[in-house]
């Protein structure tokens, strides 16, 4: 049967998709708090609060106010042998793009500061939108961009890097907590206050509330990953834009695999200049001696510090490895076919993506060290050549995280 654009008939249904099985639900009321997860794969289908939109605003008014005092303060200090080194938050970006470190200093630029201000300024315009109840221009992509690019913002692993840094030198020099630390540790906790309180779902809603559109009733429907929209494969036979947000609406993600496997790979490759070239260099009273990402960890160990030496070689050494193997399995399990337990398969690839971006502390580690340690003749840090090799393996397995698509595993099981 043929289908027209004029034929479109648009409706709202109280249902819920699971973005990780496509697996549908019926909307249940719920209490404050309280949290649907799917009894398929396991996902978080949605997370009720009550008062959302004043909660919501709250924190982002104080992220506001924290981010711009930890602009203006000094950020930590380092003093040793009656000379002061002071630092800000973007002291260490600074210091690596003197030494020509472009995509290293870009990288944690991104990271530290332009995802977080993104934030801020897109959650003031969606939620100062709400709060007037008025439609401006862009709203739609905003709130699309606030969630993408959420995995981006890695504020809570500098912070973890801060104090891994604060470790090490403890025993050389005395570290100086500044009023921008301070803020920026507030910063993190507000930030995450506001993505949780903030309703997606009643966003959506108010901006239009039709969520179910048809050319052809009692057709397959397909959902719209950026605003839950269930829209007829008719319609996107015609155009495959989602009529509610204009996003592209796919059945899966095209090319998935392939580009999943392809960042694998590349990721393989970088792992080991990664572990085998120098991370950083010292150089005290004109000796230098260079630090592997093993060595570093064996130096936390042989100081006494057995604590902080598990977390970074388990950052740094574990989880990288653990992510590539699995999602080699991941990968495999698609190729295979019906292989294992899918919802088993599903929780591994949630904890593969939650846990990849924290090998990034090794690089802030790095960068924190670069720019406190700065003493002329008597002590300097420069960073080595696997510093961009390991934040290389970080990036890619992130990607490729991202470009999987968690539904191949239920399609290989039918």
């Amino acid at each position: 049967m043929s289908v027209s654009a004029s034929s479109l008939k648009a409706s709202h249904t109280d249902v819920i998709v699971c973005h990780g099985c496509d697996h549908v639900f019926d909307s249940v009321p719920c209490e404050h708090g309280q949290q649907l997860n799917c009894t398929h794969c396991g996902s978080t289908l949605k997370v009720y609060h009550d008062n959302w939109l004043s909660h919501a605003a709250a924190f982002t008014v104080a992220g506001v106010v924290l981010f711009i005092l930890t602009l203006s303060f000094p950020f930590i200090g380092l003093e040793t042998a009656g000379l002061e080194q002071n630092s800000r938050l973007l002291t260490g970006v600074a210091a690596l793009l003197e030494r020509e470190h472009y995509l290293l200093g870009s990288l944690v630029l991104i990271t530290i500061f332009l995802m977080p201000l993104l934030e801020l300024l897109g959650l003031s315009y969606v939620i100062g939108a709400r709060w007037l109840n008025i439609k401006p221009p862009g709203i739609t992509a905003t709130l699309h961009l606030l969630f993408i690019s959420r995995p981006w913002n890695m504020m809570e692993i500098f912070f973890i890097g801060v104090l891994i840094t604060t470790t090490k030198l403890g025993d050389i020099a005395s570290l100086i907590p500044g009023v921008g630390l301070y803020a920026f540790a507030g910063l993190i906790v507000v930030l995450i206050y506001s993505h949780t309180h903030l309703d997606r779902d009643a966003l959506w809603q108010w901006l239009r509330y039709e969520n179910r559109y048809e050319g052809i009733e009692g057709e397959p429907l397909v959902l719209c990953h950026h605003c839950d929209a269930l829209v007829g494969e008719s319609l996107l036979d015609l155009n495959d834009h989602c009529p509610r947000c204009h996003s592209s609406v796919r059945k899966r993600i095209p090319g998935s695999f392939q580009r999943t496997l392809a960042l694998l790979v590349a990721a393989t490759i970088l792992y080991v200049p990664a572990n085998t070239l120098p991370i950083m260099t010292t150089v005290q009273l004109g000796a230098p001696s260079s630090d592997t990402i093993i060595s570093g960890v064996v130096h936390l160990f042989e100081s006494g510090n057995a604590g902080i030496a598990i977390v970074v070689f388990v950052a740094s050494i574990v989880v990288p490895i653990a992510k590539i193997i699995a999602m080699a399995y991941l990968l495999w399990a698609v190729k295979r076919g019906p292989v294992g337990n899918p919802r088993h398969q599903a929780i591994l690839y949630r904890i593969t993506e939650f846990v990849g971006r924290w090998s990034m502390i090794d690089v802030f580690v790095v960068t924190l060290l670069v720019a406190l340690v700065q003493f002329g003749v008597l002590a300097n840090i420069e960073p080595g050549g696997a510093i961009v090799c390991f934040a290389g393996v970080v990036v890619l397995t992130m990607l490729a995280a991202e470009t999987f698509d968690p539904r191949l595993l239920w399609d290989a099981h039918k």
